[in-house]
Formats: structure tokens, C-alpha cells, sequence
């Protein structure tokens, strides 16, 4: 397949995933988090709302490279690598803290699995022009 279709598409996965519930147990998406307020104070709080939000603004950046022939405003590897970062911190972050690894992927949602899985097919898939 062509680089330009599969990035067109999984940058609008990206954006569609952002919209979808996170976890099983309730509905609130990502989009939620982000415009809602912050739990809690400091640095820590201010970090996961925008990490949240890096992930459509990297489906949008990417959509906008690909549809301007490939002209990437800082490169397509860094918006390829960025949401996947942040998506795996969201699964370091608590298992550091001592969360177990198996409740968190339980409670993860449909919203968080294609998010995750677009952004790593993203981040792998780089055939040659």
C-alpha cells in the first residue's frame, strides 16, 4: 500500500480513537479529559491533560503532511513516534507507581486500543518512497 493512504488513515484513526470511551467501565473519552478540568495540582495534572492532547494534534498534523504531498511540518517521524510515547506512558506511569499491569489493561477501552494501535503501526510502518 501507499505510504500516503495508510498514513491518511490512521491519522484519522488517531482522531477517531480520541473521541471513543477509555476505559470498559464508563464513558468518558479522551476529548473528556482534555476539556474537563484537572484533577489535582501541579505539574503531574497539567502533563497527562496534555499528553492526552497530543494525540489528535499529531493525527491532524500528520492528515495535513500527507495530504500536502508529504511536506511534514517538522518531519512525519516525529508525529509518527509522539503519540505512541505518550500512549505508552499512560502504561509505565502506573505500573511504576504500582498499579498492576494486567488491571490496567482490563480497564483500558475501545478508545485506548485503537489509539494504540494505529500509533504503532504508524511509528513501524516506513516503506521505502
Amino acid at each position: 500500500m501507499n505510504r500516503k493512504i495508510v498514513t491518511i488513515v490512521l491519522a484519522i484513526v488517531l482522531i477517531a480513537g480520541f473521541f471513543l470511551p477509555l476505559s470498559g467501565s464508563s464513558s468518558s473519552s479522551a476529548f473528556d479529559i482534555v476539556k474537563g478540568p484537572s484533577y489535582g495540582s501541579g505539574v503531574e495534572a497539567l502533563l497527562m491533560k496534555y499528553l492526552w492532547a497530543l494525540v489528535p494534534i499529531s493525527g491532524l498534523m500528520l492528515l495535513v503532511g500527507a495530504l500536502n504531498n508529504g511536506n511534514y511540518f517538522l518531519g512525519r517521524g516525529l508525529w509518527t513516534w509522539l503519540p505512541l510515547l505518550a500512549l505508552l506512558y499512560f502504561i509505565v506511569k502506573p505500573a511504576i507507581d504500582g498499579a498492576k499491569i494486567g488491571n490496567l489493561v482490563k480497564d483500558f477501552g475501545i478508545g485506548y486500543w485503537v489509539m494504540l494501535g494505529g500509533s504503532l503501526i504508524l511509528a513501524l510502518y516506513n516503506p521505502r518512497s
